[in-house]
């Protein structure tokens, strides 16, 4: 089943790569050994430190979504802290808070968490119109 979260972060780092940000390595390795719950890691390809990431296997696709995608955005902000420590960048406040990962209508979105208004799907950060 790591294929399943590796899926799921390649589906996050859409959102990195359309933000021009360098990927993690991941480790398809299960380093929590609990059977109900997916995990893997994520490694820094500038110097290999590493962060688990997990979800648990019996909430909804979308909620997994929202989970791992709260975890990719902590690594991103921990790795760029110094020269992007606000990602993904709110378009309606961008100088005061990233987006958040949430579930709206059983959907993955990045919103705004000041206004609770969606910016974009997770995974479609970048796809035209999802910033309009």
């Amino acid at each position: 089943m790591a294929e399943r979260i590796v899926e799921i972060i390649s589906h996050v780092l859409r959102d990195v790569s359309s933000s021009g940000l360098q990927h993690p390595r991941i480790d398809e390795t299960d380093w929590c050994g609990d059977p109900q719950v997916l995990s893997a890691m994520i490694y820094s390809v500038r110097d290999s430190s590493g962060q688990g990431v997990s979800v648990r296997r019996d909430i909804s696709q979308a909620a997994q979504l929202v989970s791992v995608a709260d975890q990719v955005q902590e690594w991103v902000i921990e790795e760029n802290s110094l020269t992007n420590s606000n990602w993904p960048q709110c378009p309606w406040h961008p100088s005061n808070h990233p987006l958040t990962a949430r579930l709206v209508d059983n959907e993955g979105v990045w919103a705004c968490p000041a206004l609770s208004t969606p910016a974009a799907v997770i995974g479609e950060l970048g796809a035209k119109g999802s910033e309009d």
